[in-house]
């Protein structure tokens, strides 16, 4: 296991930790979102020709501080889930779209 952190002065050891792994983790905080960081993680992971596995993190905190009802925390989820799914959708896009015209 090999933490990389998701501030931008790490996007060279994340580079560097693409390479040796077999997978990847992409924590995103439920509060935060997608954050630009977000990007160049799944970006490079999809490079690496890995496939990331999503976990959502301090998921209680809706409740606790944004004091959401139970359904109002599954919508915000899934926006959430949505958002990046679009995102990995947008980026393997372009990464075949790359590949194809070169």
């Amino acid at each position: 296991l090999i933490d990389s952190p998701g501030h931008i002065d790490f996007s060279s050891d994340v580079s560097t930790a693409t390479r040796l792994c077999d997978g990847a983790l992409i924590v995103v905080d439920v509060l935060e979102g997608v954050c630009p960081q977000t990007h160049a993680v799944l970006r490079q992971a999809w490079r690496e020709k890995m496939h990331p596995l999503l976990v959502l993190n301090k998921v209680d905190r809706l409740i606790v501080e944004m004091k959401l009802t139970p359904l109002e925390a599954w919508h915000h989820l899934r926006r959430l889930v949505e958002n990046i799914n679009s995102l990995s959708s947008m980026l393997v896009t372009s990464k075949d779209m790359a590949l194809d015209s070169g």
